[in-house]
């Protein structure tokens, strides 16, 4: 067991979001717990909970760390040269892509929920606004005032989305295709050019 002393408070903090991590990313949110994560760190779950608020407190950290790592992921996968709808669809296909590549993590997103009578804390909302903001940004081109891009950046994620819950679950046969690709292109051409009426 280490002594409290072999590692810094950030040190310690870091260690205990990179082991949470990949328990979730090994063994899925069902396979994560404090026991486990203190087992690996060679610390008590005391001081788990000297580091962090609380349970709710460490999968925010934990989770935060996949928000970071799937807004790199969609970043650095957008061709600048693309614009209009295949930029969009783009950012449909890397956003799926990492879903795929990555499934524990991103399901771990939805798979916690916060308790009730708990807010999300404003750090964790600025990374799930960062990600919107890319949509946003694309859509900037068929939407002036922000607000309204910002409206639909979430409409067309959240749409993205299923389309994903139903490739990762084999569920596409549902919508009548076996093609993410068919479904995402629609979905976006549709939507597009409704906003262009």
């Amino acid at each position: 067991m280490a002594r409290r002393n072999d590692h810094t408070k950030e040190e310690i903090r870091e260690m205990i979001v990179s082991s949470g991590l990949n328990l979730i990313k090994n063994s899925g949110f069902s396979g994560f717990s404090t026991r486990q994560i203190a087992k690996e760190i060679g610390y008590t779950i005391g001081t788990l909970y000297n580091v962090f608020d609380n349970y709710d407190d460490i999968v925010l950290h934990i989770n935060a760390t996949t928000l970071d790592d799937m807004g790199k992921f969609i970043e650095e996968g957008l061709n600048p040269k693309l614009k209009n709808a295949n930029a969009i669809k783009q950012l449909a296909k890397l956003y799926i892509d990492f879903a795929h590549k990555n499934r524990n993590s991103w399901s771990a997103l939805f798979e916690y929920n916060i308790p009730p009578e708990s807010d999300l804390p404003e750090w964790y909302n600025q990374r799930i606004e960062k990600l919107f903001s890319i949509v946003e940004s694309l859509l900037s081109e068929f939407i002036n005032k922000k607000s309204e891009a910002l409206k639909h950046a979430k409409v067309i994620w959240a749409s993205i989305h299923g389309i994903c819950v139903l490739s990762l679950t084999q569920k596409l046969n549902v919508a009548g295709t076996a093609s993410v690709e068919i479904l995402t292109d629609s979905l976006i051409e549709n939507y597009l050019r409704g906003l262009e009426k």
